[in-house]
């Protein structure tokens, strides 16, 4: 109501000021003019001789024989008295008063409209945020603003159109990230129940004296010490994930060949896979192939796609396939496995944070906290790389890293790009 009462107050304002110059300036040449035709007429009446003056009011001229004009000059000298006619100057200027005040009252009842019509153009927009953003207190976001004007506003509605749209964006990720960890906490319960009973349960045989053998003692020592190292796996996954949440992950780099790196991981990987009954292939491409690493965190990657190899690998007999070679300017390493592989449509959240890889594929014995992969890839990242998967008689993934002589220019803003790419909104 305030926009609407100083536009039309401000309109008429500038509207009877306008008329008020006009009038007075009107009012003056009037009275100018009047004036000067009363001195020309009195001076042609004083010219005459007594006896040829017409009656007051009137000249009569004569000009020549063949053209006679007739001049009537109204005097100004005395003022009209009761009953005569008004000299013209003042008839004049009332009728130029009355007809600017006719004039004030046509414009006041025009710019009345105007004003109503612009304000309903002005305000619409300004309405539609309005109510825009009670709709956003309210928590609701899935209804735009309708507006297609193409003056100021619009820009502004389409600014407010996709601050809402990032908001909605924001409010599903926000949720999807706190059922997520939801689904984590009852996943690591779960995964740390699982071997934490069967630990109890094989002490309390100890205990109890149901293994008598040495033989029978030393296998459920075994079982017990493999389910304390899966807890231990599991706790210390969730200690890196929040060392990545806080970007408290420093890189200590090392120049190495990525080909003798992975060569020293399939020799410490192979009797692990050889006791699950599988097998390690290894292939690296003639050459060198440097990079600029951090072992520990490299080693990290690598067994993390290890244990999720073993997790869902096919049949009882686990195969892992290891392939290095140069690709450009980039160190390409393929690590494959003769799984069931994944979902075509689970494959984009593999590497996402939580997402439990058993939703995509059925694991072996349930556990996977979903963090595994989402570590992976958050390393490789921080190192400059990429890491990506797909389906291949299994699940492949391919880790892309920078060689020694690019390293300097990707890596720049490697650390911050996969701080941000893994900050929960």
């Amino acid at each position: 109501m305030r926009i609407r009462r100083h536009l039309f107050f401000y309109n008429t304002i500038s509207v009877l000021v306008a008329l008020v110059v006009m009038l007075a300036v009107n009012s003056a040449a009037t009275h100018a003019i009047g004036r000067h035709y009363q001195r020309q007429a009195e001076e042609m009446l004083r010219a005459l001789p007594p006896d040829r003056r017409p009656e007051e009011g009137t000249i009569r001229i004569q000009l020549d024989e063949d053209m006679i004009e007739l001049v009537a000059v109204t005097v100004l000298a005395r003022p009209a008295g009761p009953g005569q006619p008004r000299p013209w100057m003042e008839t004049m200027t009332l009728s130029l008063f009355l007809s600017g005040g006719a004039a004030i009252v046509v414009i006041l009842l025009t710019n009345t409209l105007f004003t109503r019509y612009q304000l309903k153009k002005l305000l619409q927009p300004v309405d539609a945020l309005t109510r825009a953003a009670g709709r956003i207190e309210t928590g609701d976001f899935t209804q735009a603003i309708d507006y297609r004007g193409r003056d100021e506003f619009s820009p502004v509605c389409a600014a407010f159109n996709r601050m809402q749209e990032h908001l909605l964006a924001e409010q599903e990720k926000n949720a999807a990230y706190e059922r997520a960890r939801t689904d984590l906490v009852a996943g690591i319960s779960h995964d740390l129940r699982t071997p934490l009973t069967s630990v109890k349960g094989y002490i309390k045989g100890l205990r109890d004296g149901v293994a008598q053998t040495p033989e029978r003692q030393r296998q459920y020592l075994e079982v017990a010490y493999r389910k304390a190292c899966d807890m231990d796996v599991l706790l210390q996954r969730l200690f890196y994930f929040s060392r990545l949440e806080t970007g408290n992950l420093p890189l200590f780099r090392e120049e190495a060949d990525l080909g003798e790196f992975v060569s020293r991981f399939a020799a410490e990987a192979g009797p692990e896979l050889e006791q699950a009954g599988g097998t390690v292939k290894l292939s690296v491409s003639p050459g060198s192939h440097p990079v600029s690493i951090d072992p520990e965190q490299l080693y990290r990657v690598l067994s993390n796609l290890k244990d999720n190899a073993l997790r869902y690998a096919g049949a009882d007999r686990p195969a892992i396939s290891l392939t290095v070679e140069r690709r450009g300017e980039w160190e390409r390493l393929r690590f494959a496995d003769n799984g069931q592989g994944a979902a075509e449509e689970a494959l984009p959240h593999l590497f996402e944070q939580f997402w439990r890889a058993d939703q995509a594929r059925s694991a072996k014995n349930g556990e996977g906290a979903g963090l595994g992969l989402y570590i992976a890839k958050y390393i490789v990242e921080a190192h400059g790389g990429t890491i990506t998967a797909r389906n291949e008689n299994g699940l492949v993934f391919e880790i892309s890293l920078p060689s020694r002589g690019r390293q300097g220019v990707t890596a720049r803003h490697a650390v911050s790009k996969a701080a941000e790419s893994s900050a929960p909104a």
